[in-house]
């Protein structure tokens, strides 16, 4: 339960950093009016073996969202964002090859509708209510679907450093709903090093904490860590139909970003998956199997546009 919770927290981090990435526009480029983004990005964990079963998999992600938000100015807004990505898991087996796995393609929707609203003079209140579905190709739709909610005041305490609290409640593929406190901190701790909550591959949910240098206006690097939890609805065939399959990590790359304008960012990453583990759950939420696997690397690329 305690890792689910952590999961609803990072990925309600997320779209709080979004939200704030627009808040702490500066006015001169944030005129009121209409913004439209666009966001595509891919990952790749080579074969790996997983622990005590004689087993490996491998897997490919893809994510594209796109998006629109009209400002009144630039402290607020009201938005809505698409999204629709796939992961393809493969399995196999020593001696073997490939194998059919506990599940293989795994597809993943979204909507949201971010709304930002000034509070004083300072502060920014986020209302991003969310629906969403995440299953394996065959699964119901209407049982992969989970609904979310997040709320919160940012402050924009000086140039350079914005923080403050927030919460989010959601619900779980099987009953139940979450309730979680949510801290965002973008902070310049100089004129090139910047500590913030990192935003990750839109794919994958996981945010965590980067901490970057500017290079140049144009060029930076980064290192950054996050937790990882993706858990998705399976199909009614397999090991566990009907039931939940869960795939968690703790990667952490190194970053490397171009953005020749502010309305345009390209970004690649590589690094190292740590404390893999896949889990799989029944119909009735009961833990079928859970298998740990190797340290794996982890490598892929974003790019985003704003216009």
């Amino acid at each position: 339960m305690k890792t689910r919770l952590i999961k609803r927290l990072l990925a309600g981090a997320t779209l709080f950093v979004s939200a704030i990435a627009f808040a702490q526009a500066p006015p001169s480029s944030a005129a009121s009016g209409w913004t439209f983004t666009a966001d595509a990005g891919f990952a790749v964990q080579p074969e790996t073996d997983i622990d005590g079963a004689g087993s490996a998999f491998e897997f490919d992600r893809t994510f594209f969202s796109a998006g629109v938000d009209y400002r009144w100015n630039y402290r607020n807004s009201v938005g809505l964002s698409v999204g629709a990505g796939k992961t393809d898991y493969r399995f196999a087996e020593d001696g073997v090859g490939r194998v059919d796995g506990p599940w293989g393609e795994v597809e993943d929707a979204r909507i949201s509708v971010p709304m930002r609203f000034a509070y004083g003079d300072k502060a920014s209140i986020f209302v991003i209510p969310s629906i969403r579905s995440y299953g394996e190709d065959g699964a119901s739709s209407s049982d992969s679907q989970t609904w979310g909610l997040f709320g919160g005041v940012a402050w924009r305490l000086r140039n350079g450093l914005t923080i403050g609290p927030g919460f989010g409640t959601f619900s779980q593929l099987e009953d139940g709903a979450r309730f979680f406190p949510i801290l965002i901190i973008d902070w310049d701790i100089s004129e090139r090093w910047n500590l913030s909550t990192g935003r990750g591959l839109a794919a994958s949910q996981g945010p965590g904490l980067t901490l970057s240098y500017e290079l140049t206006p144009a060029w930076s690097l980064g290192l950054a860590g996050r937790y990882e939890e993706i858990e998705f609805r399976l199909d009614d065939e397999g090991a566990a139909p009907g039931g939940v399959g869960e795939d968690r990590a703790f990667p952490l790359v190194v970053t490397g970003s171009w953005s020749p304008d502010p309305a345009v960012r390209l970004a690649a990453f590589a690094g190292l998956e740590f404390g893999g583990q896949l889990k799989l759950y029944d119909d009735q939420g009961l833990v079928v199997e859970s298998r740990d696997y190797d340290t794996t690397p982890v490598y892929g690329a974003t790019a985003s546009f704003r216009f």
